[in-house]
Order: C-alpha cells, then structure tokens, then sequence
C-alpha cells in the first residue's frame, strides 16, 4: 500500500479492468474483520472519514 497504483493494478489498468487500489479494499474489508472478531463494527465511509492518510502515496 506504500504506492498506490502498482505495476500490477497499472497493467489492470491498461487492459480497461476495473481495479481497486489497496487502501480502499482495506476500508471495505476492515468492518468484515472486526464483525468476525466478535466487535463492534463500523463502515467504510466512516472509516474514509476519519483516516490519516496523506492524497498521494
């Protein structure tokens, strides 16, 4: 996740598929993870509201 568009999502691209850059499946996925450990759960627009990450990786 250190760069945001990697040779592989790059080559994706390229092709005209769709992609997702990592960042954004972990927001998805987090929710998922923290229901299965038993805890209390968000969503991936409230987490996107609250991250701290720089615009360009």
């Amino acid at each position: 996740m250190k760069q945001e568009i990697t040779p592989f999502l790059a080559a994706a691209r390229k092709k005209g598929c769709p992609y997702q850059v990592g960042t954004d499946m972990l927001f998805e996925q987090i929710p998922a993870y923290l229901e299965f450990f038993g805890f209390p759960t968000t969503t991936a627009e409230e987490l996107r509201s609250v991250a701290r990450i720089p615009k360009t990786l």
